[in-house]
């Protein structure tokens, strides 16, 4: 009988990672097999003297100004991700991560200083407008119940390019080495995502337009979207029945299975989303949603 797969990915941050020198470096994947069930990463910068955004994968070699707030997301095709480092704890700290194997994790999310990137963009970057659908109404955002799952607001949109079993993130420079090491073009990969479901297909069917910014991995390709660039706009323009990171999501349950307020505002936190209380009505109007504007939305005739 074949082994089960590994699904519990854990990524090892290096020193500085949130410097450019160290999202310049490998980040190592352990505990599962990273060229069948993905773990992603996806960074977002936010320049204050300029309200400038830019994406930016790590392992890219790239420049940020000396002001620049950077934040990072994590998501996994895994079971599981958590994160690590090799010094005790130090480096996830002074990165102000969450999400940390053998303490306090998100199922198949993590991030690093997302609140601080929030904090400094929620009042910096200029975010562009919603805009209307070809249903007559706004276009969708993560937090449209349309949208969104019993664990919204989860994983990434970041795409990496595979040949065999080489992996690298999508950027032009790579799908070349790629294709020329193994004669063949490159397949895209991705992770699972809400916001990969409202990039890749809602706002494209609905005549909407993706929230994008530079990628500062591939400054001569095409513009990329990412989490934070969608919560940003969420937070920003949706302001009537937003689907909200709610008491029951299975990544902020405690290990008994039981809701955990500090974790759901935790998670809340990462992804740009107010305190919650986490009463039993807030997972009943939740639900409620769920029945009455989710599963109609996904009902086709």
């Amino acid at each position: 009988m074949a082994a089960a797969p590994a699904l519990n990915c854990v990524v090892t941050l290096p020193p500085n990672a949130l410097t450019a020198k160290d999202l310049s470096i490998p980040w190592t994947v352990t505990g599962c097999d990273q060229t069948a069930n993905l773990t992603f990463a996806e960074c977002t910068v936010v320049d204050p003297a300029n309200s400038a955004l830019g994406s930016i994968l790590p392992f890219s070699s790239t420049r940020l100004l000396a002001n620049a707030v950077v934040g990072c997301w994590f998501g996994t095709n895994g079971a599981t991700t958590a994160l690590t480092n090799a010094n005790n704890g130090a480096d996830m700290k002074a990165a102000n991560c969450i999400g940390i194997q053998g303490q306090t994790t998100f199922g198949q999310f993590a991030a690093c200083n997302a609140q601080n990137f929030f904090a400094t963009a929620n009042t910096k970057a200029q975010i562009p407008p919603l805009g209307m659908g070809k249903n007559g109404q706004p276009c969708y955002t993560t937090r449209s119940f349309e949208v969104i799952d019993m664990d919204p607001s989860d994983n990434v949109v970041t795409t990496y390019s595979q040949a065999g079993k080489v992996l690298a993130q999508k950027t032009a420079a790579n799908v070349a080495q790629l294709q020329k090491m193994a004669g063949t073009t490159p397949t895209d990969v991705t992770n699972g995502s809400d916001s990969l479901l409202l990039d890749g297909a809602l706002r494209p069917a609905s005549g909407c337009a993706d929230v994008t910014a530079a990628n500062l991995a591939d400054p001569t390709g095409p513009q990329v979207g990412s989490l934070s660039l969608n919560e940003l706009q969420a937070n920003a323009l949706q302001t009537k029945n937003p689907a909200l990171v709610p008491p029951t999501d299975p990544f902020v349950l405690d290990a008994n299975g039981t809701p955990n307020l500090a974790k759901q505002n935790m998670y809340r936190a990462a992804v740009n989303q107010p305190p919650a209380t986490g009463t039993p009505a807030e997972t009943m109007a939740f639900c409620q949603n769920m029945l009455s504007v989710t599963a109609p939305s996904y009902i086709t005739t």
